[in-house]
C-alpha cells in the first residue's frame, strides 16, 4: 500500500505534500482550523489583496506566500468536484469552497492567473476580481 500524499501536522492546520514537498495551509484564508474541519467563511479578495494576507501571514515567522500556478494546480482533485464540491481532496483540505483561487502568477499587466476548484481548471483574471486565498511554503 502507498503512503498518504498528504500528512496533517500536530495540530492539523497545516498539510504536507509528499508529491511536492510543499506545506499547504489546510484552510482557506479567512477560515479556522477547528478539529476536524475548517469553520467561518473564506475571505474573497482581489489580488493585492491576496498579497497583503501572503506578506502578514508570513511575518509569523513561517515564509508563507502565494502558490504559482504550476503549485495550486497541483493540489486539484477532478475526481472530487461535484454539486457544491470543491475539485481537492476533501479529507486534505476540508470545506474548500468551490471557487476561484488566486496564484502569483502573471500573465501581462493586470492579469494573474487562479484556480478555479469549482472543476478545477485554471484560468486568468483582472487583478481586481475577487478570488479566495490558500498560502504555501517550502517544506523541510
Amino acid at each position: 500500500m502507498a503512503a498518504p500524499r498528504y500528512t496533517p501536522s500536530a495540530d492539523g492546520q497545516e498539510i504536507s505534500d509528499s508529491k511536492t514537498g510543499l506545506v499547504w495551509r489546510r484552510c482557506a484564508e479567512g477560515m479556522d482550523w477547528k478539529g476536524t474541519t475548517c469553520v467561518n467563511t473564506a475571505v474573497f479578495s482581489n489580488f493585492f489583496g491576496a498579497e497583503a494576507r501572503a506578506k502578514t501571514a508570513a511575518t509569523s515567522g513561517k515564509p508563507w506566500r502565494l502558490p504559482t500556478l504550476k503549485e495550486l494546480s497541483g493540489i486539484v482533485a477532478v475526481r472530487e468536484a461535484g454539486e457544491g464540491q470543491a475539485a481537492i481532496d476533501p479529507v486534505a483540505f476540508p470545506a474548500t469552497p468551490a471557487a476561484r483561487f488566486w496564484s502569483s502568477s502573471s500573465v501581462g499587466k493586470g492579469y494573474f492567473m487562479y484556480v478555479a476548484f469549482t472543476e478545477g481548471s485554471a484560468g486568468e483574471g483582472e487583478r481586481n476580481s475577487p478570488g479566495a486565498v490558500r498560502l504555501v511554503r517550502e517544506g523541510k
